[in-house]
């Protein structure tokens, strides 16, 4: 199967297709999806005993406050969309 966050050929269609505001909306929505994969690769990593070592537990977990905030700037983005 796919990683976590990884596009189905579907949505990667879905997004070809849309355009406008349509596209905005459904690029940060998948955006958003894709990165909390990551997070859930990195909270998987942890949880199997992965990444003891200094320069690998420091670059994942730059990863991970790396993806949250970008998940937050898109959030605020699709609020804005959506005229919040």
């Amino acid at each position: 199967g796919l990683a976590p966050g990884m596009l189905t050929d579907t949505q990667l269609t879905e997004l070809a297709d849309a355009s406008g505001e349509e596209f905005d909306r459904l690029f940060l929505e998948r955006m958003i999806g894709h990165h909390e994969g990551a997070l859930i690769m990195v909270t998987d990593l942890l949880a199997a005993g992965g990444a003891q070592e200094t320069a690998l537990f420091e670059m994942v977990s730059n990863i991970d406050a790396d993806q949250r905030i970008e998940i937050d700037r898109m959030t605020d983005l699709l609020a804005e969309l959506d005229g919040d």
